[in-house]
């Protein structure tokens, strides 16, 4: 697994660098040692879901298939749970968030930014996708939601160790805080699982 990390954060750092390159594609193919078919004939199949050049896609067909998305989306355990989890965060915490007097504690910033930072960094993981070439960048993002899920306990930890909030609104979030953790860590071994060079 040590490698697949270092790997996954090579190709962070390498897509971070060259987001606007216009090459970057070919870059990051020649730097991470993938072989890319050169014509159409040395390519095994496209993904169905690649178009060809200059297809169009209908209103309904596009319709459709955001629709599919969502749902392949929504069947991701940590981004469902991470989404519901930062909507009863906030309910449960609203009354210490939005105050009108003073600033609120930076520890109810902190947990609630990084709540919603969870699903976020999911989706947009799932969104670079799952094929060879960008599956590392797949990882990457849900280690960034891993990273949000550890400080947003911690946010809520501290909250709970200063008294800032009652326990018995915190200590419910704390728990599912580190059920939706758990997902995510489940989440990023299913992908480590899938990448060939491991």
């Amino acid at each position: 697994m040590k490698r697949c990390d270092a790997r996954s954060a090579w190709f962070g750092e390498l897509f971070e660098t060259l987001r606007d390159h216009p090459d970057r594609e070919e870059i990051i193919a020649r730097e991470m040692g993938w072989r890319r078919p050169k014509n159409r004939d040395e390519a095994e199949e496209l993904p169905a879901n690649q178009l060809d050049e200059g297809e169009q896609l209908s209103d309904e067909e596009l319709d459709e298939m955001m629709r599919r998305e969502d749902e392949a989306l929504e069947a991701i355990p940590a981004y469902s749970k991470g989404g519901e989890f930062s909507e009863k965060l906030y309910r449960r915490l609203k009354k210490y968030i939005e105050v009108e007097d003073r600033e609120p504690d930076e520890d109810f910033i902190e947990a609630y930014s990084n709540s919603m930072l969870i699903a976020v960094k999911i989706a947009g993981g799932h969104g670079m996708g799952y094929e060879d070439d960008s599956l590392c960048g797949n990882i990457v993002c849900c280690k960034r939601s891993l990273a949000a899920a550890d400080k947003c306990l911690e946010a809520l930890e501290s909250l709970k160790a200063r008294r800032l909030a009652p326990a018995k609104t915190l200590d419910p979030l704390i728990a599912e805080c580190k059920e939706v953790r758990r997902l995510v860590e489940e989440h990023i071994a299913d992908l480590r699982s899938r990448v060939w060079w491991e």
